[in-house]
């Protein structure tokens, strides 16, 4: 149906009396016996049937185009929520990444005194070494290398950084955090005093960074094992057992690795005597 333009109940009704339309109702009474005024009244009868026919299509009319109306504000209004649901969890989203970016400070146990002794810090060189499951001398946790280090900081800006490739991409890191010491000692030219000291400060700082417990037991087994054997009391026996210890744990890791490593803690007679017979050559 064709759209209504204006409200037919303000429509005013014509005068068919009136002598504009004679000559429709001459043509109307052509034929008949009806006379002009019963003429007149028909064609009132029919206009206003026809006049109350459009008001009630124009009744409709609005309606639909209220309810059209409606649903166009319903649709916009939901958009706009949307739109503002998607900025409110996207404030929401940045909020929790500025959230994770920001420090975090550890709790601490209330009523608990600082212990006895304190234990030697090694170098953040060797702690990022632990922390990446990497093999490191031993050096770095006697008392000597804590004490290189603590030497270092006290000459050495804390703020020096330098460049590091972290997971591809190029980032700065503390310089201490990847660079050797010049003075570190291969564990195999340790004194025995110095082995037997750090590897308790090794043990201790693998077991605060949470090392599997596997791991743990295995090492702490093969320490025991090596500073335990009976070989020591041979001449040349300590520094067999120090070549041993650095060998196998350097090697331990190389295959761990290539996730093919062997147990640690069971310890090679064959492989310490020829190590014995390279320490006698040596010598």
């Amino acid at each position: 149906m064709a759209c209504i333009a204006s409200d037919p109940a303000f429509d005013i009704q014509p005068d068919f009396s009136s002598p504009t339309f004679e000559g429709l109702r001459v043509r109307i009474i052509s034929g008949t016996q009806t006379t002009h005024e019963e003429v007149a009244n028909e064609l009132v009868t029919a206009w206003q049937q026809d006049c109350n026919l459009r008001v009630t299509a124009w009744k409709r009319q609005v309606d639909e185009d209220a309810e059209l109306a409606a649903d166009a504000a319903r649709a916009t209004q939901e958009q706009a929520d949307q739109e503002c649901l998607c900025l409110e969890c996207e404030a929401e989203a940045e909020l929790h990444e500025v959230e994770k970016k920001k420090p975090k400070i550890n709790d601490f146990q209330t009523g608990t005194a600082v212990g006895d002794m304190l234990t030697p810090r090694p170098s953040q060189y060797a702690i990022h070494k632990l922390k990446s499951f990497e093999y490191v001398e031993l050096w770095y946790f006697s008392p000597d290398g804590c004490k290189v280090t603590a030497d270092d900081a006290k000459t050495n800006a804390e703020d020096t950084f330098g460049l590091a490739k972290v997971d591809d991409f190029v980032a700065l890191k503390p310089v201490a955090s990847f660079k050797a010491s010049r003075k570190a000692i291969q564990d195999h030219n340790l004194e025995w005093r110095q082995f037997d000291l750090a590897k308790n400060s090794f043990l201790l700082h693998i077991n605060k960074l949470k090392w599997p417990e596997k791991h743990q037991r295995a090492l702490t087994m093969f320490f025991m094992n090596i500073v335990a054997h009976p070989y020591r009391s041979e001449h040349f026996g300590e520094q067999a057992l120090l070549l041993y210890a650095a060998c196998v744990r350097r090697d331990w890791h190389d295959t761990l690795v290539l996730n093919n490593a062997f147990d640690i803690s069971i310890f090679n007679l064959t492989l310490l005597k020829n190590m014995s017979e390279e320490v006698w050559n040596r010598a």
